[in-house]
């Protein structure tokens, strides 16, 4: 996080070594317009808008947008719009980004391992882990800008192998840019962009 202050939350997923690992490429590959998938206490929209000439944090969450907006003020970053949204609900059909950041609920999780309250959309990611992953990978094409790329965390229990190799069949060039383990978890981050792409991570 740098010198970046972050607020926490009880409703709210606090930042692990998933959204540590993810944000030292949030800040080096933010660029013009940054979109910030599921923002949480707001730590990629944060660090992105240095870069960014601006971001958009969306989040499902009422809590975690309060927290973000919260953080967004703590660290005098103005650049930054927030929305409550499911995925790109709230993203208007001709909005396009740069660059998407996204850090997915991707744990495994049978319908009695759930939780009540709002912290379950923040991990829950279904039975094999992709219940929004999949989604997500239908829907982030078609508000990439031209020439703009995809920052994903990735988790090996949520099958990275499968994201990887889907989006290769979308046409996408996939870079795995760290690997880091973590207990039980093996955490990717990855970079994907259209061959036409002249940036290069």
């Amino acid at each position: 996080m740098g010198n970046k202050q972050i607020l926490l939350h009880p409703n709210v997923y606090n930042p692990c070594d998933d959204s540590m690992l993810l944000s030292n490429y949030s800040r080096q590959l933010a660029r013009g317009r940054v979109l910030d998938m599921g923002t949480g206490t707001g730590i990629q929209a944060v660090v992105a808008a240095e870069k960014a000439d601006t971001v958009l944090a969306l989040d499902v969450s009422d809590d975690a947008l309060k927290l973000a907006k919260q953080n967004a003020q703590l660290n005098r970053t103005a650049n930054v719009e927030f929305r409550k949204s499911n995925l790109f609900q709230a993203v208007k059909p001709d909005e396009k980004f740069d660059l998407i950041i996204f850090n997915p609920p991707y744990l495994p999780t049978l319908p009695c391992e759930r939780i009540r309250g709002p912290l379950d959309a923040a991990w829950n990611g279904g039975i094999d882990g992709r219940r929004v992953i999949g989604p997500f990978l239908v829907q982030f094409p078609k508000h990439l800008a031209k020439g703009g790329a995809l920052l994903m965390l990735h988790c090996n229990l949520a099958d990275t192998d499968k994201t990887v190799d889907t989006l290769k069949e979308m046409g996408f060039s996939v870079k795995k840019l760290e690997e880091a383990r973590f207990f039980n978890e093996r955490l990717s981050v990855l970079y994907a962009t259209l061959p036409d792409n002249p940036r290069r991570a």
